[in-house]
């Protein structure tokens, strides 16, 4: 993501009217909740430019950018019950509010908790994957040279490991907007879902704003993570839309359009997948030891190759760890936004 976006999108977020005029004119409304959650996705933003300006991997796959989705994510749900707790007007809340808390809770906040335990289990998976080729590596502990044995054990667990591996990854989780998971399907749908929204009226802009926007961005935390954790990442990242012309869609949609172009800038300098950096790695360094055990006659490099997938396989559960637990939080915050919208519906 180039630091110009940044750029772009803050001079998006003040109306043509106003650029164009001399005349000193008042500025727009702000809701509170875009006033709170906006700076959230200015980070991400930022940190997008700043990542993505240096060298290396880009951000879309550091530990940092997608702790820090996470995060972004959580906060928003945060954010989202604080102003339903301070806004008078829909905690009043008549039928077309209660259509719309209804909606909510039975589409997206729903699907969001489902697409946080595909998730959960996405890493349970690679914790797996991790695991079996830590197997596959005692096999061959201790030997100079290895026996046929060892080595024939070693080259089925790593076989076996990549192809249970990628089956359950790619059925739970589908990569990035093309895929055919259950992560991204359930995700496409919700897009869609926010896509097409309205609201009729003041209280009803306000909290379609709150449920809409939270929602959002839970999901784009949740598809920069699928795509990261993705064995093989399909398609593009799906484009945001908004009608509303607010701060944090604003920021959003930048965000979006950062997430696209560091895939497929990716993609052309022959990377090819988008994938968590240190998933790469230890994928890398699974092959390389298949190579080096096909390759009968030549072991004298095989101990180095052995440590090196060793060492890969502990910086990847070292790495999962925070993810995990940034996703359990996600999901406890959808939780309590979801049990604060019951509560706005028992007292209406």
């Amino acid at each position: 993501m180039k630091p110009s976006a940044v750029l772009r999108s803050i001079s998006c977020r003040i109306p043509g009217r106003l650029l164009s005029s001399p005349a000193v004119s008042p500025l727009p409304f702000r809701t509170r909740f875009d006033q709170l959650v906006t700076p959230e996705l200015d980070t991400l933003l930022i940190q997008g430019a700043d990542q993505g300006s240096g060298s290396g991997s880009g951000f879309m796959t550091s530990l940092t950018f997608l702790v820090d989705a996470l995060s972004a994510s959580a906060a928003a749900q945060k954010i989202a019950i604080e102003c339903l707790a301070k806004n008078n007007v829909i905690r009043c809340s008549g039928d077309i509010e209660r259509s719309a808390i209804d909606e909510y809770l039975g589409e997206d906040n729903a699907q969001l908790l489902d697409a946080c335990r595909d998730l959960s289990e996405t890493v349970e998976v690679i914790r797996n994957y991790s695991h079996s080729l830590q197997v596959a590596l005692h096999s061959l502990h201790g030997l100079s040279p290895p026996t046929t044995a060892a080595l024939a054990r070693a080259s089925h667990v790593l076989d076996s490991s990549d192809q249970l591996a990628m089956e359950t990854n790619m059925k739970r989780g589908g990569g990035g907007g093309g895929g055919g998971g259950l992560l991204s399907r359930r995700l496409s749908r919700l897009n869609n879902n926010n896509n097409n929204k309205k609201s009729s009226s003041a209280a009803d802009h306000e909290l379609s704003e709150i449920l809409g926007g939270s929602s959002s961005i839970a999901s784009t935390a949740c598809q920069i993570l699928g795509v990261a954790l993705s064995f093989k990442s399909k398609g593009g990242f799906p484009t945001f839309q908004s009608r509303t012309t607010s701060s944090w869609s604003c920021s959003l949609h930048e965000l979006h359009k950062g997430l696209e172009e560091e895939m497929k800038k990716t993609r052309k300098s022959g990377g090819g997948l988008v994938m968590l950096t240190e998933l790469r790695e230890t994928i890398m360094a699974a092959h390389q030891l298949r190579i080096q055990i096909k390759n009968h006659n030549k072991h004298d490099d095989l101990g180095v190759i052995v440590e090196e997938l060793k060492r890969r396989c502990e910086a990847l559960e070292e790495i999962i760890r925070p993810l995990d637990e940034k996703v359990d939080d996600l999901y406890r915050n959808l939780i309590s936004l979801r049990m604060a919208l019951l509560g706005i519906l028992s007292q209406a």
